[in-house]
């Protein structure tokens, strides 16, 4: 069998694809592998059942943005993979702190979900959170985990485009039976994971006894939550925070502003949209970078592997609704690609939770499939992917926003009145929102 690996992307056209500060961090963390090959060689083979020897390919790898991957192949055919904590791309992102809540959030979300679900996912062989003297490598060597390697292809490459705005079978109806089974396993991934609940919103914490219980968030360590309430407020102020980040404006002067804007929009809009009955939880484990490409497939499309759950979590049912973007189709025309596309993918997705036998009712008596058809959970799950992803835009997300609230005004007269009500607020020294 052929190496895992010669599947993934070319390294050097992905490699191109990148800022040059972003390429190094991955090209750094490859010429120290290199020469230590021999070192990972030998800890890996020695976790081996039988010990026999193996070789960690170098040439071709992948990451992501907090890892490196690379495959180690055995002499008997068996692969794993070992994933290095990447150095920080600046004061907040990938810090040896979040890398080590990352890693034991990851560690402890594929425990929950091997005990708990038939989800296939990978197995844990071994890990260190943290650069230390105690690392099994080494004490030079970076915050690593090693798993068994998964094998299947994504629905993508097997010729459904899931992730644009087009026909996902590009006019080949014989391929319908695939996709449709893969939004029916992505349905019972959603049910199998509604019901594993905690009383608290959060990321997963792996106690030295093994017992895994919800602690703050991986990415910024803040948390846990005890109500919805608390986290939705938390996640629109990290909004505004996002929308005065400094970006490009390019040929428009009022770009900031706009930013502003789609976060005030946000922050009117999901607060109105939830339950008081499930402000309390219990609160529901959501995968948290559920995508195409973290989802593998075989050739009926039925799923075989699903990857990738350092951004694991419990989530406020609202959040929950919607598992991946993919699986929601826009509920306002904004020109995005064929509207009635994404309608059906949306539309087939929600009867296969329909279908669903035995799936968990939150205290306020929404069913999954109720949720997931909702504006909470468009605006708490869908509209929240994108405002992050696309930093508070205002095409989209915005408009988006501004068409489900049913405001009365035009969004460019909105936004107008947005400006304008900031400028006297600022006069008289108060902060004035339009919403």
């Amino acid at each position: 069998m052929p190496p895992i690996s010669n599947s993934w992307p070319d390294v050097n056209a992905s490699l191109n694809a990148l800022e040059p500060e972003y390429a190094d961090r991955i090209t750094s963390m490859v010429d120290f592998i290199r020469p230590r090959t021999a070192d990972i060689e030998s800890y890996a083979s020695s976790l081996h059942p039988t010990k026999c020897s193996c070789k960690i390919i170098t040439d071709n790898y992948t990451w992501g943005q907090s890892f490196a991957v690379f495959e180690i192949v055995f002499s008997d055919g068996l692969s794993w993979i070992m994933r290095f904590g990447m150095r920080p791309m600046d004061a907040y992102f990938n810090t040896a702190e979040q890398l080590e809540r990352k890693i034991l959030n990851e560690v402890a979300a594929l425990r929950l979900v091997r005990e708990r679900t038939t989800i296939p996912v990978p197995h844990v062989i071994a890990f260190h959170p943290i650069p230390s003297p105690n690392n099994p490598l080494g004490p030079s060597f970076p915050a690593f985990v090693l798993m068994t390697a998964m094998t299947g292809a994504t629905i993508e490459e097997r010729g459904i485009c899931t992730s644009g705005g087009g026909d996902p079978l590009q006019g080949d109806e014989s391929k319908r039976p695939i996709l449709m089974q893969y939004l029916r396993d992505i349905a019972d991934l959603h049910v199998q994971l509604s019901r594993i609940t905690f009383d608290s919103i959060g990321s997963f914490v792996l106690g030295e006894n093994g017992t895994v219980s919800v602690g703050p968030g991986a990415d910024y360590g803040l948390g846990p939550f005890s109500s919805a309430k608390e986290y939705f407020r938390l996640q629109a102020d990290a909004y505004e925070m996002l929308a005065e980040v400094d970006a490009p404006e390019g040929n428009d002067p009022t770009a900031r502003q706009k930013r502003q804007f789609v976060a005030s929009l946000w922050r009117a809009a999901i607060m109105p949209l939830l339950d008081e009955r499930d402000d309390k939880g219990p609160f529901p484990m959501r995968h948290g970078d559920l995508h195409n490409e973290n989802i593998l497939v075989d050739e009926s499309g039925h799923i075989v592997g699903v990857l990738d759950w350092d951004c694991a979590g419990t989530v406020p049912w609202e959040a929950f609704a919607v598992p991946t973007f993919e699986v929601s189709g826009d509920f306002v025309d904004l020109g995005y690609g064929s509207r009635d596309e994404r309608l059906a993918v949306h539309n087939a997705f929600n009867a296969a939770l329909r279908e669903a036998q035995d799936a968990p009712i939150p205290p306020s008596g929404r069913t999954l499939a109720e949720l997931h058809n909702s504006n909470a959970g468009h605006v708490a799950a869908y509209l929240a992917y994108w405002m992050f992803s696309m930093a508070c835009d205002y095409d989209h997300t915005g408009r988006a926003l501004h068409t489900i609230m049913g405001l009365p005004d035009d969004m460019d007269l909105a936004f107008q009145k947005y400006v304008d009500g900031r400028a006297r607020g600022r006069e008289g020294g108060i902060a004035v929102s339009a919403y």
